[in-house]
């Protein structure tokens, strides 16, 4: 039996990040899982006021670009982990990566994230994106600490 069926993993694609991955893609071999990567670009609309509005605005060249560019990564990510059954998947949203991921959770009825507790995300650390998910989301919530001895 089954602990967990669907296991995501949100990545910034960080070396810690691919820690977590690893560990996740490990416990989905162990359990018969479905793995789910999953990359979230925080997008801001030109109107959202804020101060990087209009850093963040892109034409659809560019999403079209980005969108190939972050397929990309996800694949090489996938790859390395050796988990044949691994999904992925990619968001561009005006949420932020937190909330996706807990919307993203709750709609795929993931029954356990795992997150690294920093990151090289653009707005802020993964550690604030990890405490989000840890303290929010509806179900469990596996941290992989950085000095792991998988490293």
């Amino acid at each position: 039996m089954s602990i967990y069926k669907r296991i995501l993993v949100a990545t910034d694609f960080s070396i810690i990040n691919l820690l977590a991955a690893k560990r996740a893609a490990l416990l989905a071999r162990l359990d018969n899982s479905e793995l789910i990567l999953l990359h979230v670009i925080e997008h801001f609309p030109a109107d959202s006021g804020g101060p990087l509005a209009s850093v963040f605005q892109y034409n659809t060249e560019q999403n079209d670009a980005l969108a190939r560019e972050v397929l990309g990564k996800l694949d090489e990510f996938k790859r390395s982990l050796g988990h044949k059954e691994t999904k992925t998947e990619f968001r561009i949203s005006s949420r932020s990566a937190r909330s996706e991921i807990l919307r993203f959770a709750k709609e795929h009825e993931v029954d356990l994230i795992v997150v690294a507790p920093h990151g090289q995300g653009v707005i802020g650390s993964l550690g604030s994106t990890a405490t989000g998910v840890l303290n929010n989301a509806d179900c469990d919530v596996l941290a992989v600490r950085e000095d792991s001895e998988d490293r």
